[in-house]
């Protein structure tokens, strides 16, 4: 499911966000995203925000790789402006 709200700075991006939990599978560091400006990118593992360089990094403009292994019932969402 994708949200899609203005960011309010006047300049017109639209941040959106991607539910990448039914990608988990308990071995899976790598997570496929939607196009996004790879600047953007912010990931929320089980609700709370993760830090780029310390708990993920993001690849390309269609992949992240975390630092760890989310497990079956964690949840994994980000927020990001497509590229």
């Amino acid at each position: 499911m994708v949200f899609m709200y203005n960011t309010g700075t006047g300049t017109g991006s639209t941040v959106e966000q991607a539910d990448l939990t039914s990608q988990i599978n308990g071995s899976r560091d790598v997570f496929t995203i939607p196009e996004a400006d790879t600047s953007s990118v912010r990931v929320y593992f089980n609700g709370l925000r993760q830090v780029q360089g310390e708990n993920f990094s993001v690849t390309n403009s269609t992949s992240i790789t975390l630092d760890f292994i989310p497990q079956i019932g964690d949840f994994l969402t980000i927020d990001y402006t497509p590229a």
